[in-house]
């Protein structure tokens, strides 16, 4: 009995669960061919829907109250499901040339009067608003008028991640942000976009806009660690160091961002993007090597410090921690391996004869210590 009544608790749980993720969703599509293209955006909020679908281009009035006119052939069509009464507004262009207009509530045609000309007005702002329809032009007559303040305002009053990010995108496009501008922006995308993926998709399109705002580079970190998906961090840190000439403050910073992720796999990635543009200063020093050890993967921890041995000019300090970090390497092939890598690569440093001995002292395996003994032996740093 006692385990019925648990089954249908948690049953019931799931239920629930499964109910409020749900509850709230929205979807937008696109389709383009050479003949046509046809947009779909769709919002469902517990039972309350709303459904845009333009097919060909449509061109709205200056207020985004209605639509002012449509391709030949094409059509808009607003729905709307609330509080159980349904309605819908079209506009399509016949092949005769002439835009017809056309209003249902419950599925029967209503005549367009003033009830339904506010209602045409509202929805047809809140759908241009909610889906991104049309954003580029929109932001750059907001912007014109109102500047950024009046675009983030606009922005605010959007739902949905991706819509937002379509109007923060579209407001980089339309103006050179100063740093304190791009800090704002930095700052509401952080507070408002909830999605992963569209944070991470507006952060890439940022990064390149970095160069020569070193004071927004805060906010941008500040962003980058809303996001909870290890790869859509791991895709942004990367672009970062990737689409700039990465300065000391965005290598230390992208480090130690990197060292909350918890997949080795996308902290490896990031720390290896680190270490292909490495500056030797002490500070990177330290924050880069403390990252490494984070990692759980020995295969992941090697590849690391691998890549950074192929940075030429490393200096003594450097190679020492790099051969300290890979005492903590637990498989003994990897720490091995890389063991013999750092000595073909650097044959003629005696200076580190004492931190090679030390490290190879801590691999349990005959025949790997073996392997690592040669290389010292070989390259004359032992013998």
């Amino acid at each position: 009995m006692v385990n019925t009544k648990l089954k249908t608790i948690v049953l019931l749980t799931a239920i629930a669960a499964i109910t409020f993720v749900q509850s709230s969703t929205a979807r937008a599509q696109k389709q383009e061919t050479k003949e046509r293209s046809t947009m779909t955006w769709e919002h469902s909020d517990n039972g309350e829907r709303m459904r845009v679908v333009i097919e060909g281009k449509a061109e709205f009035n200056d207020d985004y109250t209605d639509i002012r006119d449509v391709s030949v052939g094409g059509y808009v069509r607003i729905e709307e499901d609330h509080d159980g009464q349904s309605r819908r507004y079209e506009v399509r262009h016949s092949s005769s040339g002439q835009l017809e207009r056309t209003y249902y509530v419950n599925g029967a045609a209503r005549p367009i009067d003033q009830e339904a000309r506010n209602w045409i007005a509202k929805n047809v702002l809140n759908a241009v608003r909610q889906s991104g329809i049309d954003a580029d032009k929109r932001v750059q007559n907001i912007f014109r008028q109102h500047g950024v303040n009046g675009v983030l305002d606009e922005i605010a009053l959007v739902g949905g991640s991706y819509a937002k990010r379509i109007y923060f995108q579209a407001l980089l496009k339309t103006s050179s942000l100063d740093t304190a501008q791009l800090q704002r922006v930095l700052h509401e995308a952080a507070a408002q976009i909830s999605s992963d993926y569209e944070q991470a998709q507006l952060l890439i399109d940022i990064a390149p806009v970095l160069t020569g705002k070193e004071s927004a580079i805060p906010a941008f970190f500040e962003a980058t660690g809303t996001i909870k998906s290890d790869y859509e961090h791991k895709r942004v840190l990367t672009a970062l160091v990737k689409n700039n000439a990465p300065t000391h403050q965005v290598l230390v910073q992208t480090a130690r961002s990197a060292a909350r992720m918890s997949s080795d796999y996308e902290k490896a990635t990031v720390l290896k993007t680190v270490a292909e543009n490495y500056l030797v200063d002490r500070e990177l020093s330290n924050v880069f090597f403390e990252t490494v050890e984070t990692i759980g993967s020995d295969y992941e921890h090697r590849g690391v410090l691998s890549t950074l041995l192929k940075k030429v000019k490393l200096n003594e300090d450097v190679l020492s921690r790099v051969l300290t970090s890979a005492s903590h390497i637990s498989s003994d092939y990897e720490k091995a391996t890389l063991l013999v890598e750092a000595s073909n690569t650097y044959s003629g440093d005696a200076r580190l004869r004492e931190a090679f001995l030390q490290a190879a002292g801590t691999i349990k395996s005959d025949y790997e210590r073996g392997r690592v003994l040669s290389a010292l032996m070989k390259n004359k740093q032992i013998g």
